[in-house]
Order: C-alpha cells, then structure tokens, then sequence
C-alpha cells in the first residue's frame, strides 16, 4: 500500500475512534444534568442546599442552550460525515471522478461545519468553568467527601463483579477514566433516590456539586476532542482532493485511485458507527427533557442564541451552509437524520 493510502487510511481510523466514543461522553453529560435534578435531591434549607440550587440552575441555563440549538447542529454534524461517505460507498470510481469536483466542495462546506461546531462547544465550556469554580469552592463546604467517595468506589467494584449496572461498564472504557463512571453511578436516579429515602441530603450535594467539574466538563472536552479529530479529517481529505484534480488516473498504484478504495473499504463501517452515535440520542433528549424548564434564565438562553448565529454566520464561508446551519438550529427537536 502506498505511503498516501496509509495516510487516508490512518485518519479514517482516527475519525472512527473519535467518533465511537462521543456518544459516550454526551450520554454523560445529560444523564449527569438529569441527575442534578433527582424530585427532591437537595430539599434541606441550609446554605450548602441553597447556593447548590444556584449553582444547578445556572448550569441548567447551559443545558437548555445545549438542548435547544447547540444538539441539533451536532446531530447534524454526525449525519454530515456519514453522508460524505455515502460517496464512496455508492459510486464507482469512474462515477466518484466525474464528482470530484462536487465532492471538493463539500469536503470543505464538512471542514466549516466541524470548526463551527468545535467553536459552539467551546463557547459552552466558558460557563461552564466557571460554574466549575464555584462548585471547587462549594466542595470546600461539606465534609467527608473523599471518605464517601472511598466507600462507593469499593461499592461499585463489588458490583462491577456481578455486573449488575451498565454504567459500571463505563469504568472499563478507554479514556473516560473511573471517576466519571463513578460519578454517573452516585448520580443515577435510582442510587439519589435512594439516598434521599435514608435521608442522605449531605451526601447528595456531596456529589452533586462536584459533578459540573468531574463529569460535565470532562465529557464536553472529550466531545470536543472528537469535533477536532473530524477537523482535521476534512482538512487531510480536502488537501488530498485539491491535489487529485486534473490528475489522470492510468497506474495502479495511482494515489487518487488508492484513496478512493480506501475510503470505499471503509464506508460501511463508517456509516455504521455514525449510526450507533444516532442510537443514543433518545436516550439523551430523554435527560434533557427530564429537566424542569421552570425558572429557566430565558434572557440568558436568548443571549447564547444570539452568540451563535454570530458564531455560525462568521465561521461559515461556503455558500449556503450558514443558513442551513441555522434551519437546523430551528428545527431543535425535529431534527431526524436520514438513516
């Protein structure tokens, strides 16, 4: 196999890891929000109690901005990348030359959709720092912290054994790390009500408020991480094509034809994966909704809106894709991927 061969067929690898594992990760971040909102987590009066309230209501902001427009559009990034490989998949090689031209073009419209979306990401994760140093300073506020965490992370090795909860499971996962799995657990439904039933509130906002640090920031930077990875795919991809064009394609070893099979050799299994990160998806609209929407901030929402349509109409370039970036934005729930 030719040196370029190699290299296409690297960064195919690289894009299919990345994204195998961002499903994950924003399974993570709605089913950590839903939790903040276990019916009567945190009912106590206390100061603790109250600035947690805050604390969550504020974050419950962002979720809302995530859930509304940021959601769709990634969706819409997912079913973009299976849709480029439909290309290959589809058409013969002869076919795939006469649309190579065709194909540039939306390889570069792909590039503007990721960096767009990578920016829309990382306009979240601003707040949401922020909202991790006043849970840092909220933490110093109760006592016992790491004792409890001890004693449930001993818990959940004798669970794991008996494999008794999926989310045991994500503690063996590469990169996602054992605090993460550790937090999903404390902060399943059914552990926090639990807990409150043994009237265990000071444990609850132990957990709790430390959970925008250790899972929710954790899992939009690995979404992030992901966002990245497909970035610098369509960079390689379109770099790749600009170099095929007006190229004739005579010798076996043609890098123009190697990178076609490939990419033909990978489709399915790229469409394939695209379509597991579509299988969680209700499962995460179902832990956004979980979450009341009363006394939601909605000047604050309206803001974000605003922030990116102004993010969307300056990243986007490539004619048309800023608005169709924005229908989608409208569409929020609507939105289904073709499959």
């Amino acid at each position: 196999m030719a040196e370029g061969s190699r290299k296409t067929e690297r960064e195919v690898k690289m894009l299919g890891d990345a994204l195998k594992d961002m499903p994950v990760y924003m399974r993570i971040f709605s089913r950590t929000l839903r939790s903040l909102y276990v019916q009567h987590a945190v009912g106590t009066n206390d100061e603790p109690a109250r600035e947690f309230r805050k604390l969550r209501d504020k974050t419950r902001d962002d979720a809302m901005v995530y859930h509304q427009y940021i959601l769709p559009v990634s969706t819409k990034f997912v079913s973009s990348i299976r849709e480029y490989f439909e290309y290959y998949d589809a058409l013969n090689y002869e076919e795939w030359c006469e649309m190579l031209p065709d194909i540039l073009q939306e390889t570069k419209g792909y590039k503007e959709l990721c960096n767009t979306v990578l920016q829309m990401h990382e306009d979240l994760l601003e707040p949401l720092k922020k909202r991790n140093d006043e849970a840092l300073l909220l933490v110093t506020k109760f006592e016992d912290l790491e004792v409890e965490y001890e004693k449930k992370k001993r818990e959940l090795e004798e669970r794991a054994k008996k494999n008794q909860d999926w989310a045991i499971f994500l503690a063996f996962v590469p990169y996602i790390g054992e605090m993460a799995a550790l937090l999903l657990s404390v902060l399943a439904d059914l552990h926090m009500e639990k807990a409150v039933a043994e009237g265990q509130q000071a444990k609850i906002q132990e957990a709790v408020s430390v959970a925008v640090s250790k899972a929710l920031i954790p899992a939009v930077n690995k979404f992030i991480d992901g966002i990245e990875t497909a970035a610098a795919f369509f960079s390689a991809i379109e770099h790749q094509l600009m170099s095929f064009e007006n190229k004739a394609s005579n010798a076996d070893d043609d890098p123009k034809r190697g990178h076609y099979m490939v990419m033909k050799t990978k489709a399915k299994d790229m469409k394939s994966t695209c379509q597991s990160f579509y299988a969680v998806l209700p499962a995460v609209r179902t832990n956004f909704e979980a979450i009341p929407t009363e006394g939601t901030d909605q000047n604050y929402v309206d803001e974000c809106l605003e922030k990116l349509k102004k993010t969307i109409r300056e990243k986007c370039r490539v004619p048309g894709l800023a608005g169709k970036m924005l229908r989608d934005m409208k569409t929020r729930l609507s939105f289904k991927p073709v499959v």
